[in-house]
């Protein structure tokens, strides 16, 4: 019994620990998503095409649920 409280315990706290995490992640990308559709990102070759990339697929994800509609 002991090992299994213990192991309880564990799984809790390290289910926490990743939640926390999770929500910082999402809140990163939501934060990255803004700089990139203001053009915050930077100047550089990979900034320019994460720009083009992240473009391209939000227009393809809108024509799509044009489509579907």
């Amino acid at each position: 019994m002991g090992q299994n409280k213990h192991a309880l315990h564990l799984h809790k706290r390290l289910n926490t620990l990743h939640t926390k995490r999770n929500e910082r992640v999402a809140e990163f990308h939501k934060q990255h998503t803004l700089q990139i559709e203001n053009g915050e990102n930077g100047n550089g070759l990979l900034a320019k095409w994460e720009r083009f990339v992240y473009f391209k697929g939000r227009n393809a994800v809108k024509a799509i649920k044009g489509i579907v509609k």
